[in-house]
């Protein structure tokens, strides 16, 4: 008896069983690998939550391509014992309390909190995030926009040519970055500065117990300060100029003092000051006796700054 071919409606129904086969096997792989993808979102979210508990911070995935790491308390990354900001390395005793390496030093290894012995076991994890935390520098309100590593801020803070100077006048209480002040000195105080040019000579009529004189450069309205103190030799007398302290000594000048046919005279460099200070004797000084005052109690002097070569100034 010859075969009889199936019926086109039952070919039809076997290819339905077949995808229905299909979509099933789909289904099936589909639910597992969002099991999957469930199970490693929560396993990161315990993960995330550890951290949260143990650092006090909240971190994503360091396979999120924005990964990033945000501490809700500023000081998890401080030494308890010094509270200068922890730098590499870290140690950590028995009970897990930190320190410093110079404070290990200063508790002779003993553990202010647990009198445990500390100074030997490093503590990785700590050390691990504290070359990965970035921060901003305390000097942001007044222009710096660097983010640094926690472990090195405070020397980038040292160095920072935005760090804050000071009205020199004692009655101005103002405190701004550099060019800030300039402008501030400029619109607020304009006669209270003797305005000059680089390189050209000023003429300078100092009294004797006069502590200071303050200069502002007509083009750049840099600051500088004359600083003058009474000393049992005769009267010390310096130049700096009011910019931050870490950044390069960027003038030079020449002061001389005259009184009849005897002169003296000093070339050095302008150091840097964020405020007027009286320094007791500064870097360099001009001593001036103190006959060159003569009978009036004036000196005259003679100053001129100049930009020192392959000092660019902040």
């Amino acid at each position: 008896m010859a075969n009889t071919p199936p019926s086109r409606d039952h070919l039809n129904w076997a290819k339905v069983r077949d995808w229905q086969k299909d979509l099933d096997l789909l289904c099936s792989n589909h639910q597992s690998s969002k099991k999957r993808r469930t199970a490693v979102k929560e396993e990161e979210e315990e993960e995330a939550a550890a951290w949260t508990n143990a650092f006090g911070c909240s971190a994503k995935a360091s396979g999120d391509p924005s990964n990033f790491l945000t501490l809700t308390d500023a000081d998890l990354l401080d030494c308890p014992i010094c509270f200068q900001n922890l730098s590499i390395p870290v140690f950590q005793c028995l009970n897990g309390h930190l320190a410093c390496l110079s404070c290990c030093n200063k508790v002779r290894n003993k553990c202010p909190t647990c009198s445990s012995t500390i100074g030997h076991n490093r503590c990785r994890p700590i050390e691990k995030i504290i070359e990965s935390v970035k921060t901003s520098c305390q000097y942001k309100k007044y222009g710096c926009t660097e983010l640094v590593f926690r472990g090195k801020k405070s020397h980038h803070e040292g160095m920072c040519i935005y760090g804050p100077c000071s009205c020199p006048l004692p009655d101005c209480a103002f405190i701004g970055s550099f060019n800030k002040l300039s402008l501030h000195f400029s619109t607020e105080h304009s006669g209270s500065a003797k305005r000059f040019y680089y390189n050209c000579t000023i003429p300078i009529s100092l009294e004797l117990l006069q502590k200071y004189v303050i200069l502002q450069e007509e083009q750049e309205g840099t600051i500088f300060i004359l600083n003058n103190g009474v000393q049992n030799l005769g009267n010390v007398i310096d130049v700096c100029c009011m910019a931050p302290t870490s950044s390069k000594r960027g003038f030079s000048y020449n002061l001389l003092a005259t009184s009849g046919g005897r002169s003296v005279k000093l070339q050095s460099f302008a150091d840097n000051v964020c405020g007027r200070v009286e320094r007791t004797p500064p870097n360099s000084f001009l001593m001036v006796p103190s006959d060159f005052f003569g009978s009036c109690g004036q000196l005259e002097l003679e100053l001129r700054i100049l930009r020192s070569p392959g000092e660019p100034h902040a």
